[in-house]
């Protein structure tokens, strides 16, 4: 009985006691993204500087051990600096070559893969003038490549320089090795060159000033 008293005694005390506020969790979540946000920027910030690093640290290692495996394999710095100027010779080279291939590839004025055989190189291109008011003479131009590489667009500056001077010119593709003989490759020219003779009027030009470029491999 006695600590049933004390027991009850305590309880009357402590319910006197003055409650403290309650702070709502979603107060205490506001309170603690500010402090989440700025250390998640500063990790990431410092994250991104080592990567840069570590990036920066890498391209320097491959470097180095590359210009060591060339010097093991006898390519001594003579040899890289020829190599790094032809590659700059090539760059300033870029500007033309893009500017061909567009033309190649979107000008009206080129007619391409028309076909003139069945087999599946059997195809040329045609560079044709601005203005077509009478017929035109006409070159046809076969290019080489070794009997390997060989193809119709590789005479795509040469059709655009003679077509500036009112010349259609006729750029014949044939099938290379593996994909035939030497045979089939003669075959091959002489039936695109059959196909301009006998339709080249269709596109404006002149049969009857046909020539043909000696451009070739066969």
């Amino acid at each position: 009985m006695e600590n049933q008293g004390d027991t009850a005694h305590l309880l009357a005390r402590v319910s006197t006691l003055p409650t403290l506020p309650s702070i709502p969790y979603s107060n205490y979540q506001r309170r603690r993204k500010p402090s989440s946000k700025t250390k998640s920027t500063i990790y990431n910030q410092g994250s991104f500087s080592r990567e840069i690093g570590h990036a920066a640290a890498e391209t320097y290692l491959i470097t180095r051990l590359s210009f060591k495996l060339l010097s093991y394999l006898g390519l001594g710095y003579r040899w890289i600096t020829r190599f790094l100027g032809l590659a700059l010779y090539a760059m300033l080279l870029m500007p033309g070559f893009i500017q061909v291939a567009f033309y190649y590839f979107f000008s009206p004025l080129v007619r391409r893969s028309v076909v003139y055989g069945d087999q599946p190189r059997n195809r040329l291109d045609l560079y044709l003038p601005a203005k077509i008011d009478s017929p035109k003479p006409v070159v046809v131009f076969v290019t080489g490549g070794a009997w390997i590489i060989g193809y119709k667009a590789w005479g795509s500056l040469l059709g655009k320089q003679l077509s500036e001077h009112d010349i259609i010119v006729a750029c014949i593709d044939y099938r290379n090795f593996p994909q035939g003989t030497i045979g089939d490759m003669v075959e091959d020219v002489s039936q695109g060159i059959s196909f301009v003779c006998s339709s080249i009027a269709d596109y404006g030009g002149d049969p009857n000033r046909f020539n043909i470029v000696p451009l070739i491999c066969i």
